[in-house]
């Protein structure tokens, strides 16, 4: 009996320990006012249960993965997809006080995303393939094969697991060549990445670099893209730009043919290549003119057409102070810190009347203003309705870490508890088999 008292009295205390803390989490953030503005913030976006609700309705008990949208799951001609189920799972994770995917989930749900994720795999090349889509359609765009092989290395070894065959970066490392479109030598590198920057967008032209950043690294060639990416930025913008029209508030980018680009639209390019950056150990060159052209997109409160275009500038400048914090000095640090200071209340201001273009009526967020995106990479993903998508809502789920990360503070303030992660482990053990209707549009 007095065994049975103390597990329920240490039961009762951790409760209200865990109580204390979710109580106390916006603490850390010492200016009153900053401190203010994130619980704001927080407030006004994240209702943690109807989050869970939501990502949990969008689960195949049977494949153990996750669907994009709620149109994905209803309809035939939709399967779950090997980056939605990621993208939940790196919330997932976070249940865990060991991040531990494989313990949080449980064996039996662990062993169907184990066999999901290791039979799309291709031994002919080492990629993986969603039978949704079919080798030959995935193919047609770079980052999809590229971006379902990271997610697929990085789940599998979430869940203690390992791909079948060797990878496309297991060919790499190996003197292979992992792409169609270069050899692993700094001449080809460097013809192919040039003649990326000269023939397409901003945004398009950092997608296909980033999105084979694993690639160049394991191929020993990233510092070669690196020192083409310092060459090519502005020093006066701390952009991958040629110029700015004031009047039109419009950047040029690097193409032969010059074409106009939004503040928004460049930081999606920035913040990929900010990425890439951390990922060679590298400096950012031009870090303060980076961030004040930043600043100046968030302020703007343009909502722009997708989700990304508020995201990105968030999310480059917690990757910026990063690579400052890492290999910069501590002037660079400090010169970053006085920026965002003196104009974080605002930028939350801006944000706060931005991002809730995006939300649905059930309170998940849509990659576009009018709902979900139908197609990734090219490849259909829902039948984009007025619906929110896990995109979406893993980008707005990533804004708690990035606006955490920019005013500097060493860990995220979480938006999720125990109880959150008690709820959604109940949720997906008794998940209720998919009932599909109609069919794809």
């Amino acid at each position: 009996m007095k065994e049975e008292e103390r597990a329920k009295r240490e039961g009762e205390e951790r409760q209200a320990e865990s109580a204390r803390r979710w109580a106390t989490r916006f603490d850390v953030i010492g200016d009153p006012r900053v401190r203010a503005a994130v619980e704001d913030y927080y407030g006004e976006f994240y209702d943690p249960e109807k989050i869970i609700r939501w990502w949990a309705g969008l689960f195949d008990p049977e494949l153990g993965a996750f669907y994009y949208a709620n149109s994905a799951r209803d309809n035939e001609g939709f399967l779950p997809d090997m980056e939605s189920t990621y993208q939940i799972a790196q919330r997932l994770r976070l249940f865990d006080q060991n991040e531990d995917l494989a313990r949080y989930l449980g064996p039996g749900i662990t062993a169907k995303m184990i066999e999901f994720y290791r039979s799309k795999q291709d031994p002919e090349d080492g990629y993986f393939y969603h039978p949704q889509w079919t080798k030959e359609e995935s193919r047609k765009k770079v980052m999809r094969y590229t971006r379902d092989q990271d997610w697929t290395i990085r789940m599998l070894k979430w869940l203690h697991s390992s791909p079948l065959y060797p990878t496309a970066i297991d060919r790499a490392v190996s003197g292979g060549s992992a792409s169609t479109a270069w050899e692993p030598n700094a001449a080809s590198v460097a013809a192919y990445v040039n003649d990326l920057l000269a023939t397409r967008s901003c945004e398009s032209w950092s997608n296909a670099l980033q999105t084979e950043a694993t690639l160049f690294r394991a191929a020993g060639m990233l510092d070669t893209v690196l020192d083409i990416l310092d060459a090519r930025i502005n020093p006066e913008y701390g952009l991958w730009v040629t110029g700015y029209d004031e009047a039109s508030d419009r950047y040029y980018n690097l193409k032969s043919t010059p074409e106009e680009e939004t503040p928004y639209g460049l930081y999606t390019c920035t913040y990929k290549l900010t990425i890439m950056y951390n990922l060679g150990g590298r400096l950012v060159p031009y870090a303060a003119k980076m961030v004040e052209n930043g600043i100046k997109a968030v302020l703007s409160e343009d909502p722009g057409v997708r989700v990304t275009y508020l995201f990105n500038p968030w999310a480059t400048f917690g990757t910026v102070r990063t690579n400052l914090k890492n290999h910069g000095t501590p002037a660079m640090l400090a010169e970053y810190d006085a920026l965002i200071s003196e104009n974080v209340l605002a930028m939350l201001a801006a944000v706060k009347k931005t991002l809730g273009c995006y939300r649905c009526d059930d309170g998940s967020y849509g990659f576009l203003q009018s709902g979900s995106s139908p197609t990734i990479y090219g490849t259909p993903v829902s039948l984009g309705v007025k619906e929110g998508d896990v995109n979406a809502n893993n980008l707005v789920i990533s804004f708690s870490q990035h606006i955490c990360n920019t005013i500097g503070l060493s860990d995220f303030i979480p938006v999720f508890n125990e109880k959150h992660a008690a709820l959604m482990k109940d949720l997906l053990e008794n998940a209720p088999r998919i009932q599909k209707r109609g069919t794809r549009a």
